[in-house]
């Protein structure tokens, strides 16, 4: 290909990205929302599998952990894919992958069919959280593209509280299995969606064309980066700390506030998805208007300390532990929007961003894979407060703030 043809490539990507923002942002952030939300629609179903599966907790924590080995192990590889062959398809094979996914655990009698099930699951949400990114950075720039990435950033918590909100009417009955395949019928429907929508020139165009060698020494350069490996330890731990209060806290609050498991994830999920919105949204404002992401990152493991502090105290009343979500969430938001905004500064070059994006995935489902049996392990209000202040304490001084920040308006 000649470097005029690349530079024809490129163009219409920058001006359909600024045209266009609001729609290349939501189709990076619905597909992996709705990836995610297969996690949260089993999850007030443990105790009703455990005893149609005869498994254990610990080992239906094991099952949901599971969901997050493919990224685990492949993200950094699958990114250099991504960057060879192109946001576009990877993008519908992960969400037609998450598809099958789900179809599978809806059909599972047994708990290999369900481990089995939750890999697959979990490698087409692996495709989308590492494409996402590459998607925005390829197509956006300047501020709006900070915005962007500190509201994408909130995609998990809101996944996993839609997936909550949907399983709701389902738990009355244990019927979990519909559940799934109404999720199944989620993911179908977005196919035909990205298919439309979906930018062509938001493809490896120059990269397809490389040697793998030439792939493989791309990849190592990424990882050889020290500021990308921090920023993925800063993102991954407020994201475990996330993930793992996610999956603690409806049955904590249902047995100390005595609340069925129903009202306990409703309040859950409602919480989740208000913070996290107005978290994302407030955040990228903030960083677009050239605020320190140190600073605002600092701040917010702060509050998220004071939040969990509050949420697990076994005093507090209903209303305060939810008070104390929203906290929680709001504070996540910022995290997660302040380290995330930094991934296109740091990884500089765009034909990248597909690695450094399976670089920091990496890290945050490597972290993700451990806390469901870390948090689900705890019963003291003290356990779970010491834990979320020795990860996100461990995240801020892993954060590459010092020289990343870039004034407005430029990429």
């Amino acid at each position: 290909m000649s470097s005029s043809t690349a530079a024809s490539d490129r163009k219409p990507m920058v001006a359909a990205g600024t045209s266009n923002a609001l729609v290349l942002t939501a189709l990076a952030y619905l597909p992996t929302v709705f990836c995610m939300m297969t996690v949260g629609v089993i999850v007030p179903f443990i105790d009703v599998l455990g005893a149609e599966l005869a498994a254990s907790r610990a080992q239906l924590g094991l099952s949901i952990a599971l969901f997050s080995m493919p990224t685990a192990i492949l993200a950094t590889a699958g990114g250099a894919l991504i960057d060879r062959y192109g946001v576009r398809r990877s993008m519908l094979f992960a969400v037609a992958t998450s598809s099958l996914g789900s179809l599978l655990a809806s059909r599972a009698h047994s708990l290999l069919a369900l481990d089995c099930a939750m890999l697959i699951s979990g490698a087409g949400f692996g495709g989308t959280c590492v494409s996402a990114p590459s998607l925005l950075i390829r197509t956006l720039t300047g501020p709006i593209r900070t915005r962007a990435m500190a509201f994408w950033s909130t995609f998990a918590p809101t996944g996993y509280a839609a997936g909550l909100l949907l399983a709701v009417p389902f738990t009355a009955h244990d019927a979990w299995h519909v559940a799934l395949r109404v999720h199944v019928a989620i993911l179908l429907a977005v196919l035909p969606a990205l298919v439309w929508l979906l930018p062509r020139t938001a493809t490896g165009t120059a990269t397809s064309r490389d040697s793998l060698r030439h792939t493989f020494s791309r990849m190592l350069s990424v990882i050889r980066g020290p500021r990308v490996l921090r920023l993925g330890i800063a993102v991954a731990l407020p994201n475990a700390v996330s993930y793992g209060t996610s999956l603690a806290i409806p049955s904590y609050l249902a047995r100390v506030h005595h609340l069925t498991i129903a009202t306990s994830s409703a309040a859950v999920a409602g919480a989740k998805i208000a913070a996290m919105i107005i978290g994302g949204l407030s955040m990228g404002y903030l960083l677009s208007r050239a605020v320190s992401a140190g600073l605002l990152f600092g701040t917010m493991v702060a509050i998220g300390v004071l939040a969990q502090t509050l949420l697990f105290l076994p005093s507090s009343g209903l209303a305060l532990a939810t008070a104390a979500l929203i906290l929680w969430l709001f504070a996540f938001g910022g995290m997660a929007g302040a380290a995330m905004s930094l991934l296109p500064n740091v990884v500089g070059d765009p034909a990248r961003s597909g690695v450094a994006s399976g670089v920091v995935n990496q890290f945050i489902s490597l972290a993700c894979f451990a806390a469901p049996s870390a948090w689900l392990a705890l019963h003291s209000s003290m356990q779970f407060v010491l834990l979320a202040l020795v990860a996100l304490l461990a995240s801020l001084f892993a954060l590459p703030y010092k020289g990343a920040v870039r004034a407005p308006g430029r990429s």
